[in-house]
């Protein structure tokens, strides 16, 4: 993989990617080179400092201002409904394109009859197979060539497809409550992704869902999100003027969870860069775990009504809940019982995989914490979903005090 570190130098690499005998052979240069532009970015990947940061290194690479129409592509519509991509490339790029479909569709979980929103479905290929299992389909492009494909691709296998010629932000405009918003390597051409993101959960009927496939979000993406420096990529940027984005895993949930809407993801065990995102709306609570509930429990403490008494032996006054949370940022709180005295040391764990996973910790003085309101906090981050993850109280000799209940807050991330 040859690095590059200036224009000149890409623009000489992207010479040998147009005298390319054949689409093989124009991927197979894309995996010999990315680019390195060293540069500052600013911390906080949810400011408009950062965006302005990211677009402007797109104006670099791509030698000209971001506007939608840098998103056309000219092709013929009628050479194009006879053969349209990925049937125009080589076998071994049609299979993988058509084993993302198929991993978005073995993703879906949908009602005969659902309505589905297909936002920025390209060649429609997508569009086709949500239209032929009977779903009200609505597509969703800003290239009328594309919108132009679609219909004709609609008509010729007589499927009802509405087809909306417009941007993403026709979303706020929606008339319609979907069942379904789904994104097919479409989304990371938002310039505004925020904003989108903010969009759905008002388009969304209840109990809704929005999907995004095969789209660039892993987590060894090196920013919280930002333009993408592979090869294709590039030549897409600076050949084309198509903005393309690429995300952290951590800043992607942070994002949906901002904006109200719950993630899970499934990745592909045969092709590991195939993902599906599936998201619902649902605003972020607080897990709140009372001292009486048997899933936290103590050895060097007694359950009293509604607390646990820590009675001054040495051990773990408190461990538990053991629940399943998904990747993120969390705050954990133990809340202590404003009307008993706190004394002694301790130390404040968290832990996952039953225990076997030191997380973090903190050194504590009981009798430090603020009388108001006595508790303890860590923040912690999870890079994967993890199992059987508890809070735990080590106590020293003499440590005294009630346990009134443990809380497991989510948090937006600042930072990836």
């Amino acid at each position: 993989m040859k690095v590059l570190t200036t224009l000149d130098a890409l623009d000489k690499k992207l010479k040998d990617c147009a005298a390319a005998t054949s689409d093989d052979a124009l991927r197979q240069i894309f995996s010999t080179f990315c680019v390195d532009f060293a540069a500052q970015v600013p911390p906080d990947p949810f400011s408009p400092d950062y965006a302005a940061a990211q677009m402007g290194f797109y104006e670099f690479i791509s030698g000209r201002q971001y506007k939608t129409s840098n998103e056309e592509t000219v092709f013929d519509v009628d050479a194009a409904l006879k053969r349209p991509f990925p049937y125009t490339s080589s076998p071994a790029v049609a299979g993988a394109h058509l084993s993302a479909i198929a991993f978005l569709l073995r993703n879906l979980d949908l009602k005969p009859g659902a309505r589905v929103l297909d936002v920025g479905p390209g060649w429609g290929n997508t569009t086709m197979a949500l239209a032929q299992f009977g779903f009200d389909v609505t597509a969703l492009d800003i290239e009328p060539r594309f919108c132009a494909l679609v219909r004709a691709r609609a008509q010729a296998l007589n499927l009802a497809v509405n087809v909306v010629n417009d941007d993403f932000f026709w979303i706020e405009r929606a008339a319609r409550d979907f069942d379904a918003i789904v994104f097919f390597e479409s989304f990371h051409h938002c310039a505004d992704h925020a904003r989108l993101l903010r969009a759905l959960p008002a388009a969304l009927a209840p109990g809704g869902r929005v999907y995004f496939g095969a789209e660039p979000i892993s987590r060894d993406f090196p920013l919280p999100w930002g333009v993408r420096t592979d090869g294709e990529s590039l030549w897409a940027i600076r050949q084309n003027g198509w903005l393309e984005l690429g995300f952290h895993d951590r800043y992607f949930r942070a994002a949906l969870r901002r904006v109200g809407l719950k993630p899970s993801v499934s990745r592909s065990l045969d092709l590991p860069w195939i993902n599906v995102w599936r998201a619902t709306v649902e605003p972020v609570e607080p897990i709140i775990v009372p001292a009486s509930d048997p899933r936290l429990q103590s050895l060097a403490g007694t359950r009293q009504q509604e607390l646990i008494v820590l009675d001054g032996r040495a051990g773990y006054g408190l461990f538990g809940p053991y629940i399943s949370l998904p990747a993120g940022r969390y705050d954990a709180t133990i809340q202590f019982d404003i009307n008993t005295s706190l004394t002694g040391r301790a130390r404040f764990e968290i832990a996952a995989s039953g225990g076997t996973s030191l997380l973090d910790f903190k050194d504590l003085d009981l009798a430090d914490l603020s009388e108001a309101r006595p508790r303890a906090t860590i923040s912690f981050q999870l890079d994967d979903d993890e199992s059987g993850l508890e809070t735990r109280l080590l106590c020293e000799p003499g440590c005294s005090g009630a346990i009134a209940r443990v809380e497991i807050t989510e948090k937006d991330l600042p930072g990836a």
